[in-house]
């Protein structure tokens, strides 16, 4: 039996959707909860920025949150560690300790914000010649090897997203389409910012870009958004290959599974996304066939009433994208601390593609606000100096707040 004076909540991640859920859950439910962080690091990115930190705009030691500082401060606790595996019947979690060893931990309430998986190992040749912008050692890694390319084809693009079928999230269908690619918005961003980057460098005229995609590229926005990207490339001299589900990275060209090739002599390369390993050793159903987690739209488990997933972790949230770790780490909390006494209102969840693609180079982002993937009206794809601004504050903006994004409906609403 558990004996203890306050509720204890575990958050497992500590990305968008983890700290959004903690910071929010402690703002609300104060001393009625005693929450902890688990992550695998001691160290939070602001991930939007690690294209930036590739193309030598930022500097590595910019984009990071310490956590062993920055949660402490708000009175929530942390632990560094890997997350194993849930035993959601018995209300543990298993993971390991940086120094090795295996510990465990009970929990009154679990909010799962691990994240997907990136499959990179689905690419054969990934290791040798494989770059990517989704992690920060990635990053860096592409940031030496652009700093020495002399000239070539690029080719960026997406692996396909694994998706899980079975069994569906408590929500309306239309709110979870079918997706080939977790999210390409980062595959546009790097086209426009690489072109710059080039451009800068006196360069561009050496430098030939492919994009692929597993499926029709920017499938999530309105048929005319991606007819004015097409129209866009063209006048860029931008190569677009649409379903290329890739398989093999080699020297100088990259494969798909039909054995359709594309020169490549820089792979740039948004992993395969798959259910998170420590989610497919879990307790079976708590997670669909392809390892995430189905809830209702308040976050809660379709099986596990006292379990909550938000982020990439969650079923629910397609294409895997920032704005929607935010809002479903909110939601969470919101409804969390309802169940703790407290008296607050719950925000309704509706998805919307809400992101920017910087070109510091050139100074302009291109804003894009679109809900038509799930049956909605809203299209907007403006392109202004005024949204490049407003990446570089919302980058200082979540490094200010150590990642608390207390005012996420107002950056979002810019």
């Amino acid at each position: 039996m558990r004996l203890r004076s306050m509720t204890k909540v575990l958050v497992l991640g500590a990305r968008f959707g983890g700290l959004s859920a903690a910071y929010a859950l402690k703002r609300l439910a104060g001393n009625k909860a005693e929450i902890k962080v688990i992550n695998n690091t001691r160290f939070s990115y602001f991930r939007p920025a690690l294209p930036h930190v590739a193309t030598g705009v930022i500097n590595e030691n910019d984009v990071m949150v310490d956590l062993t500082k920055a949660l402490p401060e708000k009175r929530i606790n942390f632990q560094q560690g890997t997350v194993e595996k849930i035993d959601a019947s018995g209300g543990l979690v298993y993971y390991t300790k940086p120094d090795g060893d295996k510990a465990e931990e009970d929990y009154d309430y679990l909010i799962i914000a691990l994240g997907a998986h990136l499959g990179t190992e689905l690419v054969k040749g990934w290791d040798k010649y494989g770059y990517s912008v989704c992690e920060l050692d990635y990053a860096l890694k592409l940031r030496e090897k652009l700093k020495d390319f002399k000239g070539g084809t690029i080719a960026i693009g997406s692996g396909l997203f694994y998706q899980g079928k079975s069994p569906k999230p408590k929500v309306p269908e239309n709110y979870v389409p079918v997706a080939d690619a977790a999210c390409e918005g980062p595959i546009f961003e790097m086209s426009l910012m690489l072109s710059g980057y080039f451009k800068k460098k006196g360069m561009l005229n050496k430098v030939k870009f492919v994009v692929f995609s597993p499926g029709e590229y920017l499938s999530d926005l309105s048929t005319m958004s991606r007819k004015i990207v097409r129209e866009m490339y063209k006048q860029m001299g931008i190569e677009l290959v649409d379903n290329f589900r890739i398989k093999e990275i080699r020297e100088n060209e990259i494969a798909d599974e039909a054995g359709k090739t594309i020169k490549a002599d820089l792979t740039i390369l948004i992993p395969p996304y798959t259910g998170n390993p420590a989610l497919k050793n879990s307790t079976p159903d708590l997670i669909d066939d392809g390892g995430f987690v189905p809830t209702d739209l308040n976050m809660v488990s379709i099986n596990y009433d006292n379990v909550y997933a938000v982020g990439d972790a969650n079923s629910l949230t397609v294409p895997k994208l920032g704005y929607l770790a935010v809002k479903t780490g909110n939601i969470a909390a919101q409804h969390l601390a309802t169940r703790l006494g407290v008296q607050v209102k719950v925000d309704q969840y509706y998805p919307t593609i809400i992101c920017v693609a910087d070109n510091p180079f050139e100074g302009f982002g291109i804003a894009v606000k679109d809900d038509t993937w799930y049956g909605g009206t809203t299209s907007i794809a403006a392109p202004s100096p005024i949204n490049h601004i407003k990446k570089e504050l919302f980058h200082k903006y979540f490094i200010w707040t150590k990642g608390d994004m207390a005012l996420e409906k107002f950056l979002a609403s810019w």
